[in-house]
């Protein structure tokens, strides 16, 4: 555990909290009062977390428009499996991450390199006081990425998925999305030291949920019946929904 350095100008400035000169500390940097590591994003003021956490809330928003649109566009008797399936997306993905997720994304710890994270697991503060709202905002924030991540593929997966083995898929799939969010995101990822630029989580969301998607569709091959010419095709339970979902996620 580290230490706390005294400094006169500790009421404007957070005082570093230094290693143990012992060897199993000798790796982990400096941390501020919060906890969090030197080389965290998430060194903000009040404003730069309200302004993230507002981001995070509107990209929650995107979990009703997918489950708008989803609901819509299946049949009428799996409405409710695939509305169940998108809270499932933040229940279980949102722990996955809290357990794991971050770590690998964003973990600063003595074995991170350019592939994986490694170091905050269980998501928490060592110190509580006012400076650890940045590292809170800056999970919840990448939270909502991740269970957005989830959400597209349960679309791909739809009808034909049961639910206790989407909620396993949910919970695991976090780690489909930590892996390329290091790369892209972390300082030290190697996407990120090459120079690579990530607009609005265009590869590292929506390109692995994509990816995973249309693998998860040539497991499960297509619905039962869907190519036979003859079989009438079901209607969409609700048309108005999925129109609406779409807007929201437009």
């Amino acid at each position: 555990m580290g230490t706390i350095t005294p400094s006169s100008s500790a009421r404007s400035t957070p005082a570093p909290v230094t290693s143990d000169s012992g060897p199993d500390h000798a790796d982990h940097g400096t941390m501020d009062r919060a906890g969090i590591h030197e080389d965290f994003p998430t060194k903000w003021d009040a404003d730069d977390a309200t302004w993230v956490l507002t981001s995070a809330f509107i990209i929650f928003t995107m979990q009703s428009g997918f489950g708008l649109l989803e609901s819509g566009s299946v049949s009428q008797k799996n409405e409710v499996n695939i509305m169940v399936k998108n809270a499932v997306d933040v229940l279980f993905g949102g722990l996955s991450y809290w357990i794991f997720g971050y770590a690998f994304s964003f973990g600063v710890g003595t074995h991170v390199n350019g592939f994986v994270g490694e170091g905050q697991f269980l998501v928490d503060s060592i110190v509580h006081n006012e400076h650890s709202g940045h590292l809170y905002a800056h999970f919840f924030f990448h939270a909502s990425f991740s269970t957005t991540a989830t959400t597209i593929v349960s679309g791909a997966m739809a009808e034909r998925t049961k639910l206790e083995a989407y909620i396993l898929f949910s919970f695991l799939n976090t780690l489909m999305y930590c892996i390329p969010a290091h790369w892209m995101w972390s300082s030290n990822g190697w996407l990120k030291q090459l120079g690579a630029t990530d607009v609005a989580g265009a590869g590292t969301v929506h390109l692995v949920g994509g990816v995973t998607g249309l693998i998860a569709t040539l497991i499960l091959k297509p619905r039962l019946g869907i190519l036979e010419q003859k079989k009438q095709m079901r209607c969409m339970s609700s048309p108005t929904n999925a129109l609406l979902g779409m807007f929201m996620l437009w």
